[in-house]
């Protein structure tokens, strides 16, 4: 993936699209602690890492409606949800493309409005158990599934033997319900075989995330698959290697 512009951008939040209320993101990254271990035989400061910390700072247009930025973001009978927030970020628009995930908590919430100008609003996520992790898009932003199927392949460049993490959120599910099946081969046109599956969500399920570890190989080649009987599943799928 070369430069890129910011225009393919998107913010998914616990299986909510904010992309259409936030405006801007920052300080998607992390941060490692750094310890002073500088002894006596030394002329220069000696650190080793310790914790290591990540953050996503958003802004976004006050929205009200459900389902929208503000009721996600108040989502804990008007206050900010207590539970870990799956936050998925794609950095273009297919599959393959760069993306980062974040297990966090949310930290803040705040509404303002400037003279002449829409209110606005802003939230922070803040790592919980986890920093970022960066990793490759496994849909187009997301991808709708009318039926049991296959997603694109994506070529990785080669196989890795650290295992990984993957994340899913599920926007919607029209009917039944869903399994979704990270798959891998080693070559692209082999016979591809699971190496993670998320938990089943039914049409009441939904929207919902959900991240997953793995240890291991990982072949090169990767897709998603979807199981069950069910209609229109839509969907967003990310594995970062470690």
């Amino acid at each position: 993936m070369a430069k890129t512009n910011g225009l393919n951008v998107r913010l998914y939040t616990a299986g909510y699209d904010l992309s259409g209320d936030a405006n801007a993101l920052s300080g998607l990254g992390y941060t490692s602690e750094l310890l002073d271990v500088t002894t006596l035989d030394v002329s220069a400061r000696k650190r080793i890492v310790g914790t290591v910390d990540s953050e996503i700072s958003v802004e976004a247009f006050f929205d009200n409606a459900a389902s929208r930025q503000h009721a996600v973001w108040t989502s804990n009978s008007g206050k900010l949800p207590t539970a870990d927030q799956l936050v998925l970020i794609p950095m273009g628009s297919a599959a393959g493309d760069a993306g980062v995930g974040l297990v966090s908590k949310q930290g803040t919430y705040n509404i303002a409005r400037g003279p002449g100008s829409a209110i606005t609003a802003s939230t922070t996520y803040s790592a919980n158990g986890s920093g970022a992790e960066y990793g490759e898009m496994l849909t187009a932003h997301d991808d709708t599934h009318s039926s049991a199927g296959s997603g694109t392949v994506v070529d990785s460049g080669a196989a890795t033997t650290n295992g990984g993490t993957g994340y899913l959120q599920v926007f919607s599910v029209a009917s039944g319900s869903v399994i979704v099946n990270l798959q891998e081969c080693s070559t692209s046109d082999g016979s591809y075989s699971n190496f993670m599956t998320f938990s089943t969500v039914a049409t009441a399920g939904a929207p919902t995330a959900e991240r997953l570890e793995m240890t291991g190989n990982v072949a090169r080649y990767l897709k998603v698959t979807t199981t069950g009987t069910f209609s229109d599943a839509k969907i967003a799928v990310l594995f970062s290697r470690s």
